[in-house]
């Protein structure tokens, strides 16, 4: 089975639960990347910044 697939069936089917749950992991996965962003020092990552795409399609 894909992960597609295993995703709606872990939310029986209803794509929107899914989708929702995607969004809220993504988010979480964010705030953790930004944090480790700041923790980091600037010669550790040699000048790399996170520059995530927008949360919407067509931003970023």
């Amino acid at each position: 089975m894909d992960e597609a697939a295993a995703i709606l069936e872990m939310h029986e089917g209803n794509a929107l639960e899914a989708i929702r749950t995607l969004l809220a992991e993504r988010d979480a996965v964010e705030e953790k990347l930004q944090i480790a962003a700041i923790a980091m020092g600037h010669g550790f990552t040699r000048g790399w910044r996170n520059r995530l795409p927008g949360k919407f399609i067509g931003e970023g």
